[in-house]
């Protein structure tokens, strides 16, 4: 991922959490060089290194053995442990122009969302008529992991639905 696409993800992410958030940096992190890493011993090797709360992103395949999932990797992460959460970029990809970015913006938001204490919700009202706030968790058992990709994250705002903001404000005030 270049530079230049992480300060596209690294704005998004900013503008979604306006009045929770003042400023957002972007940190080199040579990763671990491996095709596949579990989950939450990346967030504890963030959080040794970087510290904070932290969104790594990685283009290595995630797992995550400590919890039932329908898959045998998952998109992102939230280690419950600590205040980081990483994203994969490996299963994101789209062939339209901007869909991967817009994609690994969503789960980033999600992940980042349950960094700052929201959990999952299943309301289906569209943030400005745009999509479902990030928080939405989809319906796992009945898509398949493109299915899931197309029908899930990308049915997702850039942006969280006003009870989820009302918290961030309320909880993270800037």
């Amino acid at each position: 991922m270049s530079r230049g696409e992480l300060e596209v993800v690294a704005e998004r992410i900013l503008a979604a959490l306006k009045g929770s958030v003042r400023r957002l940096r972007i940190v080199d992190h040579d990763g671990p060089g491996v095709e596949r890493v579990e989950a939450p011993l990346l967030t504890r090797v963030l959080e040794h290194e970087v510290g904070g709360h932290v969104l790594g992103i990685t283009d290595a395949d995630l797992f995550d053995e400590s919890g039932p999932d329908f898959f045998d990797f998952v998109f992102g992460c939230k280690d419950n442990r600590n205040q980081v959460a990483v994203v994969s970029t490996r299963r994101l990809g789209s062939a339209r122009p901007g869909r991967a970015l817009a994609r690994l913006v969503k789960v980033g938001l999600h992940e980042l969302g349950h960094n700052f204490g929201l959990g999952h919700h299943y309301d289906f009202e569209t943030v400005g008529d745009v999509g479902y706030c990030p928080m939405h968790k989809g319906d796992f058992n009945r898509h398949g992991e493109r299915s899931y990709v197309r029908s899930v994250i990308d049915a997702r705002a850039l942006t969280f639905c006003e009870p989820c903001r009302r918290f961030l404000r309320l909880a993270h005030p800037a």
